[in-house]
Order: C-alpha cells, then structure tokens, then sequence
C-alpha cells in the first residue's frame, strides 16, 4: 500500500536516557520505511526558557545521580492526579506559546510522545484546532508511573501486561491499550559476527579471555571507582567502564589505571556502540533501565543489576529477581564475589521470553 507523504513529531526530554534513546530509534526506522515523509525529534525543552531546561533535565539527572533522596521526595509528592496536573499547568504557562508555536510552524500530522506530556499538549490551540493523531509510547516497561496515564483519552503503547493493568488500574479504557513487547534498536535481534568480536577485542585492547561491562547511562555507575577497584583484583578479567558525559569520573579512572598502571581496564566516555560493547563482554553490571535491561538479556550476557530509580524502576528489579534472570547486588564487594563465581562456572542463557516489537510499532506509527 503506498502511504502519503507525513509529518510526524517525536517527542522526548533528555531527562532520563531511555526517552531520548526510544526517539531517536523510532526516528531512524520511521525515516527508513516512509523516506518520503518528514520526521522531526522534539524536545520541548529546548525552546523555552533555558532555566527551565537547566532545572527539570538537569535536576531529574543531578537528583537520581546524585542526591537521589531529592528525587525519591518529588516523587512521592506526585503520586496523585491533582499534584501532576498542578505541576503541569504550571510549567505549561511557560512553555506552552513556544511549543505551540513551533507546532504552527511544522504543522505534524501526527505527534508520539515518548515522554508522558500528552495531557499538556492536548490544552495546546493547535492540537485543539487541527487534532493531529497523537500516540503515547511508554518507555516504563514494568512499573510505569500515574504520570504516563493521567489523560485517559489518549492512545497508548504499553510493553509488558503489568504495565497493561497499571493502565487499567488508572482508568485507561482497554481499546486504547495497544501491545507491542521490547522497544530496542533492531541490531539486538542478532548477536555481532564472531569475527566481528575478535576484531573489536583486539582493537579496545581486551587480552583476558573475560570481560566485564561497567555501565550506568549518561552519568556512570555511581559505584563504578568503588568497584573497580575491587574488579582489578580479580585475576585474568577486562573491565571495560563506561562514564558517559561524567567526566569527574573518566578523570578518577584514568588518573587511577595510569598510576597503578591497570593495562586491564579500559574506559569509554560517551559512546554510541554499547551494542559493541555487550556483545564483546561476558558480564553487564548496569542500573536497571528497562532498555539496558532488555539489551544486555537479548545478547545473553550475565546481568548484575546495582541500582534503580525508584518507583518506575523497582518493577525491572523484582522481575530480574524473580525470574532469575540475572542478580541484584548493591556493594561493589559482593558483585566482585559473584563475578568470581560467574567466571568460574558456564554461562546460563537465560533471557526475556519477548521479542523486538520496534519496527512493527513504527509500521503502526505510519498506518495510524
């Protein structure tokens, strides 16, 4: 069936990885299937005030790296639909001419947000006047929060059935529930060429036989110094660390390998082959991003899970756990320890029982 030429507006924050990196992929396979339609990546942030930006994206980061009581505070107070719609309607004020605005210039046909702003965006006059078709992807894949749902006449993508009946439990009528599994880059539904891995092995200097993968998003494992120096002690490993746009600990790290001089460890700063990386390690030791989650079980590495971000997070742990699907382990001690226990023993392969829905959602986005 030949489509028409469309104008479809990704929408996303940078607060929190998973939104940004959930855009970008839609964007590429959208413009890869229908290049003859336009696909914009929107953040909404970026054409408000500057300080605005600096204190939600900014904040959101600084809090669940940082001082994470700070987050967990904000997100107990939001645990209603009036404090959500309150909070909205305020940041609304702000952003909502710019945002508008940059809707009359682009003029989209259809807006999917990868970020729960729906029911902000529905007050806006060109989303009143012209009612382009709008879609929610919800990124949480387990334990998505009340913000995704609190406009129950919108279309949602949800990815597992306990986000299914978090949406129910919120009021979200079942005809506007659709179902699509694991959203990850479609590189995932196949392991990398073994050659592939020799080659990348030998180019990122790894000599030891065992690799373990430090990894933690934008920020970095907020445990990574701590733990690698406890991984350093193990014999005949790689520890290959990566600190995203975290420079304060790629410093602490170099400084530490070239003055113990740690040939073993390796250290990337922001990089976009994460898929590499997985595919050349043996052991994925992450916080428990849904996507990261995903990602790593698809290649069938060992996952220990260290940190989450309370609550959308806490579902991805007690599925971890009660699958056995991986470990969950806070101190840098005791994930050295099963590292040992892990290298000493044959992998166990086991995995989410979900396939990659990404492309069927985006031939969705495009028959919508």
């Amino acid at each position: 069936m030949l489509l028409m030429p469309q104008r479809i507006l990704l929408v996303y924050t940078k607060a929190g990885g998973g939104h940004f990196a959930l855009a970008q992929n839609l964007h590429k396979l959208l413009t890869e299937l229908e290049p003859e339609s336009e696909v914009r990546l929107f953040n909404f942030f970026d054409v408000g005030p500057r300080w605005i930006a600096q204190a939600i994206q900014d904040g959101y980061n600084f809090a669940v790296n940082k001082q994470r009581w700070l987050f967990t505070v904000f997100q107990a107070f939001y645990q209603t639909r009036p404090a959500i719609q309150s909070f909205a309607r305020v940041l609304g004020m702000r952003l909502a001419p710019a945002i508008n605005e940059y809707l009359e210039e682009f003029r989209p046909d259809k807006i999917i947000y990868c970020y729960p702003v729906n029911h902000g965006f529905r007050r806006l006059p060109y989303v009143r006047k012209h009612k382009p078709k709008t879609l929610t992807v919800v990124s949480d894949i387990f334990s998505p929060h009340l913000y995704w749902f609190i406009d129950t006449k919108d279309q949602y993508v949800v990815a597992s059935p306990e986000a299914y009946s978090i949406a129910r439990r919120y009021r979200v009528p079942p005809e506007n529930l659709h179902y699509f599994q694991t959203l990850i880059d479609p590189k995932y539904d196949q392991p990398l060429a073994p050659e592939e891995v020799a080659r990348l092995r030998q180019e990122w200097g790894l000599v030891h036989p065992y690799t373990v993968l430090l990894t933690g998003g934008g920020a970095g494992l907020k445990i990574s110094h701590r733990l690698v120096r406890e991984l350093v002690k193990i014999e005949g490993i790689n520890v290959v660390v990566v600190c995203g746009y975290n420079q304060k600990l790629y410093r602490q790290l170099e400084t530490f390998k070239q003055k113990n001089q740690i040939a073993n460890l390796i250290l990337f700063g922001f990089t976009k082959q994460m898929y590499e990386l997985i595919n050349v390690s043996n052991v994925v030791v992450s916080k428990a991003g849904p996507a990261t989650i995903a990602e790593v079980l698809s290649q069938h590495k060992d996952l220990i899970v260290c940190d989450y971000v309370w609550p959308q997070e806490h579902g991805n742990v007690e599925l971890i756990r009660h699958e056995k699907l991986g470990y969950y382990i806070r101190q840098p001690r005791k994930i050295a320890e099963k590292i040992r226990e892990l290298k000493s023993r044959p992998p166990e392969r086991k995995t989410l029982n979900l396939q990659n829905d990404i492309v069927r959602l985006a031939r969705y986005i495009l028959a919508l």
